[in-house]
């Protein structure tokens, strides 16, 4: 009898093992298999895939960038990353299969708060109710496929001139906050094709949340191996009470904001925005701001730091 008991808990502890086993290896090449299927382009016309996106609060002091994952296997995910390198994943415990459409998906964890909807084609995603640490924000939200890759970066602007409230009594411009202030300045490729592909900008003024494009134009490459193309856009951004334009007045045909990356050529990898543009208000008059992306190492930074 002894012996009896003994084989049968052998036996047991044998199969809890295996089935662990196999439970952890049928993971995996679920896993694997939604890689493959990604980059097969499977999911290109579906509501599973990635989708990447710009995350700003309303008062433009706290941005990130977005990277959902829905692979009908497990919880869908969404990392936000902010510029101090730092990460919050935020999952719902609502799933969804391939060719469903998407509605009321809620993601609720740590400090998020969102409902994500999209269609059973991937068309029209959208992340509403936004909130962070109980601040409302904003989200610009699209699809990667295997046609076109999403770049995105989280960036800021400050005023440098024109940065006082036009009455004369030396407050703060009541648009662009105190001189100093950084504010939300967020840029998006779709399709990730540096030098040709638009731009999407997203940007905080007064506590509200705009967006914007802007097209590349006048590339060069530089001594580093880069290439800097300067950015235009036309029309000007819209604004709170006036147009943000980075035309050069002196020399019309030339811009004061530009992307410098590397080419597809380039052995490294590296994205940086930087210039200047202005805020040409209506009721506060011309207000300079400087605009730069957050470039941290590891982050496709800095080009003239990367050989």
């Amino acid at each position: 009898m002894k012996k009896l008991f003994t084989l049968l808990f052998i036996s047991t502890l044998l199969f809890s093992c295996s089935t662990d086993s196999e439970i952890d290896s049928n993971k995996e090449l679920e896993a694997l298999s939604f890689e493959q299927k990604l980059a097969n382009g499977d999911f290109d016309n579906s509501n599973l895939g990635i989708y990447k996106g710009l995350f700003t609060t309303l008062d433009g002091k706290n941005r990130a960038t977005i990277l959902i994952t829905l692979n009908g296997i497990s919880q869908p995910s969404a990392e936000f990353s902010f510029p101090d390198q730092t990460k919050q994943v935020v999952r719902s415990s609502k799933n969804t299969t391939k060719g469903q459409a998407v509605k009321g998906m809620r993601f609720t964890e740590g400090n998020f708060n969102f409902t994500f909807n999209v269609g059973e084609d991937g068309t029209n995603p959208v992340m509403s109710d936004v909130t962070y640490d109980g601040q409302k924000g904003g989200v610009i939200v699209v699809k990667e496929t295997t046609k076109g890759a999403v770049q995105t970066k989280t960036g800021t602007y400050t005023c440098t001139s024109g940065c006082f409230d036009s009455d004369g009594d030396n407050s703060p411009h009541p648009e662009l906050g105190a001189p100093g202030s950084i504010q939300t300045f967020n840029f998006m490729l779709n399709p990730a094709s540096p030098g040709n592909s638009p731009i999407t900008m997203q940007y905080v003024l007064n506590s509200r949340i705009y967006e914007g494009t802007a097209l590349q134009q006048n590339c060069t490459s530089n001594l580093f191996g880069a290439s800097t193309c300067e950015i235009f856009a036309q029309p000007d951004l819209n604004g709170n009470s006036g147009p943000i334009a980075f035309r050069n007045v002196d020399s019309p045909g030339t811009s004061l904001l530009f992307h410098e990356f590397a080419p597809e050529t380039a052995s490294f990898d590296c994205s940086s925005y930087y210039g200047t543009g202005v805020y040409r208000s209506t009721i506060f008059g011309d207000s300079v701001v400087s605009i730069i992306t957050d470039d941290t190492v590891g982050d496709g930074g800095d080009c003239t730091n990367r050989k």
